[in-house]
This record gives structure tokens, sequence and C-alpha cells, in this order.
């Protein structure tokens, strides 16, 4: 069953990814410290989320079609 979970969060993160890619010609995403939000009371729900994941996604989707991607802190 974890695997199920893991499958579907990962195509969920890739059809996202792809339609927030090709709606915007850039895309900016907040640098956020999942290391210092892992010790509060929201660390399951930031590492269920698999935030790292889908930025890392957006980004080499970003290139692949020829988008500006950049974090901002």
């Amino acid at each position: 069953q974890h695997a199920r979970v893991a499958d579907r969060r990962r195509d969920f993160h890739h059809k996202a990814s792809t339609q927030i890619i090709r709606d915007n010609q850039a895309v900016y995403v907040e640098d956020l410290a999942v290391s210092g939000l892992g010790r509060t009371r929201l660390a399951k729900s930031v590492h269920d989320a698999g935030w790292s994941a889908f930025v890392g996604m957006l980004q080499y989707k970003a290139a692949l079609h020829g988008r500006t991607f950049a974090k901002v802190d």
C-alpha cells in the first residue's frame, strides 16, 4: 500500500508540474526550509507532500520546455 500511495503521489506531481510548465512562461517557487519545517508539528505533512521532488520536477521540465524557473527566498 505504501508503494501504491507513492506511485499516486509521483503521478500527481508529474501531471501537475507538466500542466504548470505548459501554461506559464515563468515559474517562481519559494525556497522553503524543509528541514526546519520538519522539526515542527507540520513535519508529517511537509514530508508527505514531497515538496523537494515536486520542485525538482518543475526545474527539469522548465529547462526541457525552455521556460524560466527560479527559487525565491
